[in-house]
């Protein structure tokens, strides 16, 4: 498994990851309170993938989970981000929704995204350290 340099697995000591599910469209990482997601170039990430994460999700913390979703976005990818609707759709519910762009490109697509996530705030960040203290998730 080739891993990016910025990807949480090289960021993170060994024991803080739960669980790496390698998938088709990428990577998805457990944490204890968080799910990360590090989704592959080029892919259209919609309710087709993310339903996959959610079934993996319930799978690990239970169904009615309610934990921290960060994006690390270490690749060049497009969101469908009104997909964001039908999460909420079956009452799910997130702690936090953080962002971790390491482009332009990825803090500009931030904007566009706002608009469609109603249930709360969009946390950026530029930083993979500040997101995963933000979340609860670095060594103490």
């Amino acid at each position: 498994m080739t891993i990016h340099p910025n990807s949480v697995i090289n960021f993170l000591p060994p024991e803080f990851i739960k669980e790496i599910h390698q998938l088709e469209f990428g990577n998805i990482i457990f944490l204890d309170k968080t799910i990360v997601t590090e989704i592959n170039e080029g892919i259209i990430y919609g309710w087709e993938y993310g339903s996959k994460v959610i079934a993996l999700a319930e799978k690990y913390y239970g169904k009615d989970f309610y934990v921290n979703y960060m994006a690390n976005r270490i690749y060049d990818y497009s969101v469908v981000a009104q997909d964001w609707s039908k999460f909420f759709e079956e009452n799910r519910r997130l702690r936090s929704f953080c962002i971790v762009t390491h482009s332009m490109i990825g803090t500009t697509n931030i904007a566009i995204e706002r608009l469609f996530y109603k249930k709360g705030k969009i946390m950026h960040f530029t930083d993979l350290k500040l997101a995963l203290e933000y979340t609860g998730n670095l060594p103490g």
